[in-house]
């Protein structure tokens, strides 16, 4: 047996993956993976932090923006708003490209980069409820025929976000 055949010692392996060598917000630290996000999903009992609540059928823009820190952070991904913050740290892209986001409507992102992912499975559990598409209140964000818009709309009556990721921040 020669040492071409002999496994990578763990520490040589870790130094090759990618992921691994990444600045701050691209690597995902140990124990924060898919899989082990798959686990918390399915050992957790409120991890969207409803303490029980039904779904909300009227949450509003105005309110979302409210929710924009990662210890407190709503996110509008197709006209559902999820609390985001539990996900962060699992994402693996680093959690602080979904900060940008936090307190908005990431939709047209969230299509460009993952319209594969099943959302309903990745993050269902974190579902709070649907943005209010009703009438304009005085208190909301809404333009006038209700629709939540960031000022980036491109017909999807949901008020996408630009395609940039820079502009997630400015909503």
């Amino acid at each position: 047996m020669n040492d071409t055949t002999l496994p990578i010692p763990s520490k040589a392996r870790a130094s090759t993956n990618p992921r691994r060598r990444r600045g701050n917000g691209g690597a995902v630290r140990p124990g924060f993976g898919l899989r082990d996000w798959m686990n918390l999903l399915s050992r957790a009992k409120d991890l969207a932090q409803r303490g029980g609540a039904p779904l909300r059928r009227d949450i509003s823009l105005a309110e979302v923006k409210e929710h924009n820190k990662p210890h407190d952070g709503w996110m509008v991904l197709r006209g559902k708003v999820y609390n985001i913050g539990p996900y962060l740290a699992y994402h693996p892209g680093g959690s602080d490209i979904m900060e940008k986001c936090l307190g908005g409507d990431a939709t047209a992102l969230f299509d460009k980069y993952h319209s594969w992912v099943n959302l309903e499975s990745l993050i269902g559990p974190l579902l709070l409820g649907y943005l209010r598409m009703g009438k304009k209140r005085e208190s909301d964000d809404d333009n006038d025929d209700g629709v939540a818009s960031n000022g980036n709309d491109r017909g999807t009556g949901l008020g996408a976000i630009s395609e940039d990721i820079d502009d997630c921040a400015e909503l």
